[in-house]
């Protein structure tokens, strides 16, 4: 018995498997490009709430110090705008990154006029501010009965 075999249909029978690999091909590339374009977008979306809250923690920080401040001296103020910087690495404020800026209003202490802290904390291009009211030696308005005890205080972050 002779068994033929017809060339012609040898040839086209893989014909149609180039094109099913060509489109299996790109929906690979497709489902590949869509992952990475996600984790990508996830990793900036992260980087991006690292920043913000590092800001905050230097605004907390930058307030912290102002305390401390107002603590050792009750007339303590410093009123013009960012008027002094705490930095947090080398030269942090210079640079626009890990430093906070503080305001200490010129207010008495008392609760009809509190002094206020405003601290803006920097980390590159997120930025938070802090408020705190500080009250001393229970709000008292008698010079006399004033001697500099931080009593209360309110913290707020101011999101303007």
């Amino acid at each position: 018995m002779n068994i033929r075999i017809n060339k012609k249909h040898k040839f086209k029978s893989g014909i149609a498997s180039l094109p099913i690999l060509l489109v299996i091909g790109v929906m690979a590339l497709a489902i590949v490009v869509s992952i990475t374009s996600i984790a990508l977008n996830e990793l900036f979306i992260s980087q991006g709430q690292a920043q913000s809250s590092k800001a905050l923690f230097y605004a907390e920080g930058g307030a912290r110090d102002a305390l401390v401040r107002i603590a050792r001296d009750k007339n303590y103020s410093c009123i013009s705008t960012d008027c002094y910087s705490v930095d947090f690495i080398t030269n942090g404020c210079t640079s626009n990154t890990d430093c906070a800026k503080v305001t200490v209003s010129g207010g008495i202490g008392t609760t009809a006029d509190p002094k206020i802290i405003t601290s803006k904390g920097i980390m590159r291009n997120s930025i938070r501010k802090m408020q705190v009211n500080v009250i001393l030696d229970n709000g008292a308005a008698e010079i006399v009965n004033q001697k500099g005890l931080i009593t209360g205080t309110t913290w707020s972050e101011i999101t303007n």
